[in-house]
């Protein structure tokens, strides 16, 4: 047993065991060869290597009260464990000189019945990342149809064991614990004995929630995390024992406000209605960004126009930014900016985003491709036939020569004002110099359609 720390939690002093659990690996092997969802990363100089971790989980439960809105929940480790075996996805800097001392631990997602998540973008600029398969679906898949871990390479991965989701908050601690600055780097070491700093826990979707419930519920009494990054966050919680099919007893509730860790939250156009009942006010500890134009899902935008097609508006570039702003936030105290939130008209029966002109969401995070429009985005999409995952798509409909005509009457006008937004985002801390090369490229190659695309004309060649 290894004790971390010693809280002040509800106005009391008081300090909670974490487990140690057993680690082995590097893991190889299995009919697949690789580990699941590793990303080709070793041409940005990183190594990746899977682990399992195997040991006891405890459950945790309210200790009074109620799941209460504002996410000031007493709660208490269970009396009950539980065996389990999970793997942890490591992915470091092989030089340990690039190594800028956090880990980016990844609660991964299975809403999908999989597992989704992996290291990209500014968590390969230095950080190391460890996604960990804290959820019973990543390993055993849903009943019907399963899609695990253990389903997708038997060989691999059928010793992994997991008793079910109640565990998944102690499971996700213990496996931060075995790559933080605390754990046994004398024997098997993930790290590779890279000297880690801090850590910041990110969960993205259905992640962010359980990610929510661990931050109002758990961070109070281990104080493992240095910092929190709830992305494409709904507001909501889930009661402790709560697997991921169950639907009774979802709620929203904030952030706590007595968190003694910076959190920022970054969100989509998509979560902005649910999120808005809960809406936390900027403090020395929390930051809500909202991105407008912007879906749950984006896809590439399609060579020719669209009409209520899949949004193409990424957040990610706003995402890539938080990263950077909670470690410095983290490591030297330099607090991120505070931006505006999308606009919302309370209206019965329900509250709405606001909009201009051209259909778009008003206030925000306004990215280029918002700021200089040429197309109608919406974070709220439809449902498809055979997926119920539709509406996370959002919609986009391109503009029509008519109207790109009077907005820009060529390409060098768009790209004139489009780069002056892209500078302003930069300025501001939400796009990174290093996210802004590959967005020009993307806007300059639109840009094309410009000046071969007439006014009346019904579609661009």
């Amino acid at each position: 047993m290894k004790l971390k720390g010693t809280l002040l939690a509800l106005g009391v002093c008081f300090a909670v065991a974490v487990d140690a659990a057993t680690l082995s690996g590097p893991v190889t092997g299995g009919t697949r060869g690789a580990p699941f969802a590793a990303a080709e990363v070793a041409h940005l100089g990183y190594v990746t290597e899977e682990y399992f971790l195997a040991g006891e989980a405890t459950a945790y439960e309210l200790s009074e009260g109620e799941h209460t809105p504002d996410g000031a929940w007493q709660t208490r480790p269970g009396a009950d464990k539980a065996s389990f075996k999970t793997r942890i996805l490591v992915v470091r800097p092989e030089d340990p000189a690039t190594f800028n001392g956090t880990v980016v631990v990844f609660w991964l997602n299975v809403t999908a019945g999989f597992e989704l998540g992996s290291a990209s973008g500014e968590a390969l600029r230095g950080y190391a990342w460890v996604g960990v398969s804290a959820q019973k679906i990543g390993i055993h898949g849903f009943p019907q149809n399963p899609q695990g871990l253990k389903a997708w390479d038997a060989e691999r991965y059928g010793s992994l064991d997991h008793p079910g989701d109640a565990y998944s908050y102690d499971i996700f601690t213990q496996a931060a614990s075995a790559v933080g600055p605390e754990r046994d780097a004398e024997g098997l070491d993930p790290m590779a004995g890279l000297p880690v700093e801090r850590l910041i826990a990110a969960g993205a979707s259905q992640s962010a929630a359980r990610l929510r419930t661990y931050i109002n519920g758990v961070h109070h009494l281990t104080g493992l995390f240095d910092g929190y990054l709830p992305f494409i966050d709904f507001g909501r919680v889930v009661p402790f024992a709560a697997d991921l099919a169950a639907r009774r007893g979802r709620a929203n509730a904030s952030i706590r406000a007595d968190l003694d860790v910076p959190v920022i939250v970054v969100n989509s156009e998509t979560e902005v209605m649910s999120y808005y009942g809960v809406r936390e006010l900027d403090s020395p500890r929390f930051r809500l960004w909202e991105v407008p134009g912007t879906s749950h899902v984006s896809v590439p935008r399609p060579a020719e126009p669209t009409e209520g097609g899949s949004n193409w508006m990424s957040y990610s570039p706003v995402y890539n930014a938080s990263i950077r702003h909670l470690h410095r936030w983290i490591k030297d105290g330099v607090a991120p900016p505070k931006m505006p939130r999308v606009e919302v008209k309370p209206a019965t029966p329900r509250p709405a985003v606001v909009r201009d002109e051209h259909g778009n969401a008003l206030g925000g995070i306004r990215l280029p491709d918002i700021e200089v429009p040429t197309a109608s985005h919406s974070g709220f999409g439809t449902r498809r036939e055979g997926s119920r995952f539709g509406f996370l798509y959002g919609t986009a409909t391109d503009f029509d020569a008519d109207q790109l005509a009077a907005l820009y009457p060529d390409s060098k006008h768009y790209l004139d004002a489009w780069n002056a937004a892209l500078e302003r985002s930069i300025e501001q801390g939400m796009v990174l110099p290093e996210d802004a090369t590959a967005m020009r490229a993307q806007a300059a190659a639109w840009a094309t359609r410009l000046d071969a695309q007439k006014p009346g004309d019904d579609a661009a060649p």
